[in-house]
């Protein structure tokens, strides 16, 4: 709704009483007091009788800002007490939350059920670890075998849209919860998060001592002597890397940086692609590391050859643009007229249609007349409104125009890709199976550029 007012869509905005609008004493009054006058936007609050074209430019008064307090403090009073509904709901075993660990459903009671097919790829996944298997053979394992992952399945049981290809594509960390996780043992595990303060949607961690646990509250999926067994796997195969005195990462930590980290992302699933810690760093898809089927199934790039391409790139568009605008600054460039006259022009215009429906409601005008002016002002406005958006449009490319001659005197100046360079100019890189390299660009000038002068487009 605040998009549309400040598009100029919405001149009338119409609720029940304040709360309806907003809880939050400062934001509320802003939007009220600041931002709907300066768009002209009317309020009305039905059952605390106010109109804002009515007070005319007033507060309200202490009225008006009491009724913000007293609401956004019954929020926080509410939300208190939900808090504190749920943890005795979860102190008393209740499931509190719309999911469950995978591997269980819920009933109609709001009870935990084994479901027979995620439960058995539950099991599958703790025989195979128990027996020694690594993560990266046990998802290979469960790809083949066509075996949901979590997200997956829940979205099978939702019957919402889902990609066929990356269903079955397990990554380690969602095993490893799996791996950790008592609730497989018949154990109720709850309050693992908490809320950092009302109206904040982040939470943080509890600490494990802290959390809410009932045994034998559900079904067990697998057995305590299986449980301990990859616990104990668990603690194994994490002390060699704890002993190690200089890591891989480490020893190439030089190697793996670059100014394109967290930009570079798979084509073809839409992940981003990390960058390996070895003497010959390179951007790698990860997510289907598992999964030798996909197309982008071990995809990788050198990242040296990576970084010398986008530079190139960069170089290529910066010349580009530096030389159309050269060609352009030896022609006079037309003057923009100022858009405060049309502002003004329009603004009475407004007035002038809300004099109108002021004289139809007081009945000094007739309906018909009403009609006939009204549609003669909409038609002044429809004319005023696009030479406004004409002289706006100028004036915006003008400016994107400079900013991209900015940019470019900037990148030219560059003889390695920094990463203030790319932080400027790219949103991401995109890298796909067919070897080919697309560029999304955080300045339209740049784009512009390439496509209408040179013939290229963002493909390296």
């Amino acid at each position: 709704m605040l998009e549309l007012v400040r598009d100029g869509k919405i001149n009338c905005i119409l609720v029940k009483d304040f709360s309806r609008f907003g809880r939050n004493a400062l934001e509320t009054g802003y939007f009220i007091e600041r931002v709907f006058p300066l768009y002209r936007v009317r309020f009305i609050s039905i059952d605390d009788g106010f109109d804002s074209f009515a007070l005319d430019g007033d507060t309200g008064g202490m009225e008006v800002a009491f009724k913000f307090l007293i609401n956004e403090y019954y929020s926080r009073d509410l939300s208190m007490k939900i808090r504190s509904a749920k943890r005795e709901k979860a102190l008393r075993g209740e499931f509190v939350t719309k999911n469950c660990a995978f591997g269980y459903t819920l009933d109609e009671n709001r009870k935990m059920i084994i479901d027979a097919e995620a439960a058995e790829t539950v099991r599958l996944i703790f025989e195979m670890y128990a027996e020694k298997k690594s993560l990266v053979g046990i998802a290979k394992c469960l790809y083949e075998e066509k075996r949901p992952t979590p997200a997956a399945r829940k979205k099978q049981q939702r019957a919402t849209a889902m990609d066929a290809e990356l269903a079955y594509v397990w990554q380690k960390p969602v095993l490893l919860q799996i791996l950790r996780d008592e609730q497989y043992l018949g154990m109720y595990v709850a309050g693992k998060t908490r809320t950092l303060e009302v109206g904040n949607p982040n939470r943080a961690q509890v600490a494990s001592k802290d959390w809410i646990r009932i045994p034998d509250h559900h079904p067990a999926i697998i057995s305590q002597a299986l449980f301990d067994a990859v616990q104990e796997q668990l603690r194994i195969k994490g002390e060699p890397l704890r002993k190690r005195d200089v890591s891989t990462t480490k020893r190439y930590a030089a190697s793996c940086s670059s100014p394109l980290k967290g930009k570079v992302v798979c084509g073809h699933c839409g992940h981003i692609m990390k960058i390996s810690c070895t003497k010959n760093a390179a951007f790698h898809c990860g997510f289907t590391l598992p999964a030798p089927g996909a197309a982008c199934h071990r995809l990788r790039v050198p990242k040296s050859e990576l970084e010398s391409l986008i530079l190139k790139s960069i170089k290529r568009q910066s010349k580009t643009i530096m030389a159309s605008f050269s060609l352009s600054n030896g022609i006079r460039a037309p003057q923009i007229p100022a858009a405060s006259e049309h502002e003004v022009l329009m603004e009475k215009l407004q007035d002038e249609k809300q004099r109108l429906y002021e004289s139809l409601v007081l009945g000094g005008i007739c309906r018909e007349e009403y009609k006939t002016k009204t549609s003669s002002i909409d038609i002044e406005m429809k004319k005023v409104k696009q030479v406004l958006d004409v002289i706006l449009d100028q004036r915006s490319r003008r400016v994107t125009d400079e900013v991209a001659v900015e940019a470019a005197e900037q990148a030219l100046r560059k003889r390695i890709l920094t990463k203030e360079l790319v932080e400027m100019l790219i949103e991401k890189v995109l890298v796909f199976p067919d070897s080919r390299i697309e560029i999304e660009w955080k300045l339209a000038g740049f784009i512009n550029c390439l496509a209408q002068e040179t013939g290229f487009d963002a493909i390296i």
